[in-house]
């Protein structure tokens, strides 16, 4: 176990704060230096970036494996928490503007190289893992290629060509970004630039800081964003304090309490904002709860009077059939009561002349009894609706009758004209009749 896993493990299962500030001292250039480059030379959100990764890693000290490396975690979450800030796209526009500028002049003078520095650190996260180890150990750890070799498991010839290949990787990622600088220029730039010293004083801060967030729970990371987004207070309050180091105590104590009492203040404002983006939240989704329940019965509406129109034409016809039926029903019995040999006399003398052509015509017969069918069907998608029912229920005829007018207002029950007999059939299916031809489409 390499000296920083060793201060890893003493803070995560001792709590020894002189252990992680160790750590955070061995690192902080390094992190800091990252941030610097992705966040565009911004040492205020640079600073604010450092902060927060070296919070996360004291909260997360516990859960990281064995295996993993400090530096190489580091960084990779430098890249992140920098990422995250400055919402990818909008980087990575002024990135390759800045990378079409330099290969128009072809100058690697340190000036563009410093412009480039921000692709490094995307391109080192695309590497594997190996050789993303190698290059964070020799050029942002700055080791030499024995303890590369040490802490990667090899000797130091097997560590410098493994880094030579990483920077041939590394190198190879650049161009086809539309980068070109050279190999030898790009191993000089990490060596020169990947590290520069962070700010005095900042690694007693930046692990006073993770310390006292990952003890309360993750409040100090949200301070940290809270400044991160209003620097002017925070320049503020500094200039506030160096005040106060001059001032009498009396003066101090009237100044923290002035900050105390606006800092209750923002916490009610804050608290008044949730609660009325709550509200608002509730409001908007019952809205559109009562917009779709009133969009779902004005369809039932029209869906309903369409059936009812179609029912009461339905109605009608049946009537006529049913009168037609009646007058077959007495002409059959007339010519029964008169015998065999009256009966071809009988039935042309009997027929009434104002019978439907629907019983002298097959084809009529067969639109008739589709027609009663369609009848059924939508007195049984009209029961449906009005009852609430389930595609799988089924109706019987005593159900349909008070959607087809019913025997109480001179309507019975629809019959083929060709003596079938109907099957109403569940919700889902369509009525049948026994009839071959007479077959609902």
């Amino acid at each position: 176990m390499n000296e920083s896993r060793q201060l890893l493990e003493d803070y995560a299962k001792g709590g020894s704060e002189a252990a992680f500030r160790e750590l955070v001292s061995r690192y902080v250039s390094m992190v800091h230096s990252t941030a610097l480059r992705l966040v565009n030379g911004d040492s205020h959100l640079a600073e604010d970036v450092t902060q927060t990764v070296f919070l996360n890693l004291a909260r997360k000290a516990g859960t990281l494996s064995g295996d993993v490396m400090i530096g190489g975690w580091l960084h990779r979450h430098a890249c992140f928490v920098a990422s995250t800030m400055m919402r990818g796209d909008r980087r990575r526009q002024n990135r390759e503007r800045q990378a079409v500028a330099m290969n128009a002049t072809q100058d690697h003078s340190a000036e563009n190289l410093a412009r480039v520095a921000p692709l490094l650190d995307d391109a080192i996260n695309q590497l594997g893992p190996e050789d993303r180890a190698a290059i964070l150990l020799r050029f942002f750890e700055q080791l030499d290629f024995r303890a590369v070799g040490d802490l990667l498991g090899t000797n130091e010839d097997a560590a410098r060509m493994r880094v030579n290949r990483a920077l041939e990787k590394l190198h190879s990622m650049l161009t086809q970004r539309g980068v070109t600088l050279p190999a030898a220029a790009l191993g000089t730039a990490l060596a020169a630039a990947a590290v520069e010293a962070a700010p005095v004083g900042m690694a007693a801060s930046v692990a006073t800081a993770a310390l006292g967030g990952a003890a309360t729970g993750g409040a100090a990371l949200t301070i940290v964003k809270i400044m991160s987004l209003t620097k002017i207070k925070v320049a503020v309050v500094s200039a506030i304090l160096v005040g106060a180091l001059a001032a009498p105590i009396v003066v101090q104590q009237k100044t923290i309490s002035a900050l105390r009492r606006e800092n209750e203040t923002l916490k009610q404002q804050a608290a008044q904002a949730a609660s009325l983006q709550e509200q608002l939240g509730r409001a908007t989704q019952d809205t559109a709860n009562a917009t779709a329940a009133a969009s779902v019965q004005e369809s039932q509406r029209r869906e309903l009077a369409r059936l009812r129109n179609e029912a009461s034409q339905f109605r009608q016809q049946t009537n006529e059939l049913a009168k037609a039926r009646q007058q077959i029903q007495a002409l059959n019995q007339r010519l029964a009561a008169g015998g065999t040999g009256d009966r071809q006399g009988a039935s042309s003398a009997s027929i009434p002349s104002n019978l439907p052509e629907v019983f002298t015509n097959e084809n009529r017969r067969v639109d008739l009894c589709i027609r009663n069918l369609r009848m059924i069907d939508s007195a049984k998608q009209q029961w449906g609706l009005e009852n609430g029912k389930h595609i799988t229920d089924t109706p019987t005829m005593k159900d349909l009758l008070p959607y087809m007018g019913g025997p109480g207002q001179g309507v019975l029950m629809p019959v083929c004209p060709d003596g079938g007999e109907y099957t109403i059939g569940n919700l889902g299916e369509k009525p049948t009749c026994t009839h071959e031809k007479h077959v609902l489409p």
